[in-house]
């Protein structure tokens, strides 16, 4: 079973490190699981989907592709 496809207080934290560390945000990133995947959203209100990744361009093992775009001022 992939990381991603587990809901466990320990994965959670693992997600929402790697998102911060990889949007470069401390705050007003949140990680949640729905549909049997983890997904993260951004301050700016985009959405991503959390894959399991390596090599260049994942983080901490995990990838982040863009579902929804951000809010629009």
């Amino acid at each position: 079973m992939l990381k991603t496809e587990q809901n466990t207080p320990k994965v959670y934290s693992k997600v929402l490190t790697a998102a911060r560390k990889h949007f470069h945000k401390r705050k007003g990133v949140s990680a949640y699981f729905e549909h049997g995947q983890w997904w993260v959203g951004t301050p700016d209100g985009a959405q991503y989907s959390v894959c399991d990744g390596e090599g260049p361009g994942t983080t901490s093992g995990f990838d982040f592709e863009q579902v929804t775009p951000p809010d629009e001022d």
